[in-house]
């Protein structure tokens, strides 16, 4: 029997987990995440950097987001409710928000987060799909004397 072997995605250079969404800003075809305090580099030393995602080439129909309320307060196991909507509506929806992320998933065309969505009075789990055609843009701020 042939073996092929699809390689898990190791050569990323920033981890997103346990990072805070504070907005998504979309334009056209185009799709920001912005962050509280950037992400975390993990090709160098390990250290925090200031920035944001671009997601291009951003095809709307098939960009979702789920939201999970369990009744209990729990997240992550027993009985939920839950609602599927557009990311655009989303977005309309929520301009100030706290999403922290858990885990994040590539595969073909989609970036997909998994986290927990934060208000003042509750937590609810949520998935963000993301399906765009064009790249995934790390957008770095550069630190005073930076070139």
């Amino acid at each position: 029997m042939k073996k092929v072997v699809r390689s898990n995605v190791t050569n990323l250079p920033f981890s997103l987990h346990d990072q805070i969404v504070i907005g998504f800003a979309a334009e056209d075809n185009r799709l920001e995440m912005l962050f509280k305090s950037g992400f975390l580099s993990i090709t160098g030393p390990l250290k925090q950097v200031q920035g944001k995602i671009e997601f291009e080439k951003v095809d709307w129909d098939f960009c979702h987001v789920y939201v999970l309320e369990f009744p209990e307060g729990h997240c992550n196991l027993g009985n939920f409710q839950g609602k599927k909507m557009e990311l655009l509506d989303f977005i309309k929806q929520n301009k100030n928000i706290r999403f922290e992320i858990i885990d994040e998933t590539y595969g073909y065309n989609t970036s997909k987060f998994d986290g927990y969505l934060w208000d003042e009075t509750s937590m609810k789990e949520c998935m963000v799909e993301i399906y765009h055609l064009g790249d995934m843009n790390y957008l770095i701020e550069e630190e005073e004397g930076e070139e």
